[in-house]
């Protein structure tokens, strides 16, 4: 327990001092079952609390920055935004455009929003959890390369658009980074974002469809 004994102080400190540090992390109250080593997660641009945390505690701490294990070179068990890519949306029946000029610092989140306009001639539904999430590419060659990391609300939340209306949607923007080579948020400069969207009622079987790659500046 001495372990937990030190980490929880640090933990509290943390939590109450720097708020948006922790993601996820073992509440420093709870003292049962506590052994090591503790899972926490810090928020994408927390390099430096993530160096302290390993410097102090070791082995006794199993640490992820954004969506990328520390210390640098340990392999990510999963990484979002990684499989088959789906569809792109069809530009006929569906028109999409940001909610104004998306701009984030390196590291931070953006709520923002999509404007989703049905073009068809029946309606349109979009299964969401209250939002949509994006990822980060890069607009060159399509790669994803961060995005949001961290724990959401999934209830199911239908939009339905009616013929020739529009509607807007939140829209979760996160720039941790998916790639080593970027470090742990992705750096300042001219991005790319794109977003999958489930065309349905039922999230499990419904089509998705991704919109097409819209501007993102990440500043420093």
């Amino acid at each position: 327990m001495a372990a937990w004994d030190e980490l929880k102080l640090v933990l509290a400190r943390l939590r109450d001092g720097q708020p948006g540090t922790l993601m996820q992390y073992p509440m420093p109250e709870v003292d049962e079952s506590r052994q090591p080593p503790f899972t926490i997660h810090l928020a994408p641009w927390a390099v430096t609390t993530a160096e302290d945390l390993h410097r102090q505690f070791g082995d006794n701490v199993d640490l992820t920055v954004g969506a990328l294990p520390y210390p640098p070179g340990r392999q990510p068990h999963h990484l979002p935004g990684t499989g088959e890519p789906a569809d792109l949306l069809d530009p006929h029946e569906t028109a999409t455009e940001l909610g104004g000029p998306a701009v984030v610092s390196s590291g931070h989140t953006l709520r923002h929003s999509l404007l989703l306009r049905n073009l068809t001639d029946r309606d349109l539904l979009i299964a969401t959890n209250g939002q949509i999430t994006a990822v980060v590419v890069d607009p060159q060659t399509g790669e994803v390369v961060g995005g949001f990391s961290g724990a959401q609300g999934m209830p199911l939340i239908i939009v339905r658009i009616a013929p020739g209306q529009a509607e807007r949607i939140p829209l979760l923007i996160g720039t941790a980074s998916f790639s080593p080579r970027l470090g742990y948020a992705v750096p300042a400069g001219e991005w790319g974002i794109q977003a999958t969207l489930t065309l349905g009622p039922d999230p499990a079987s419904s089509p998705r469809r991704r919109i097409p790659v819209m501007p993102l500046t990440i500043t420093s």
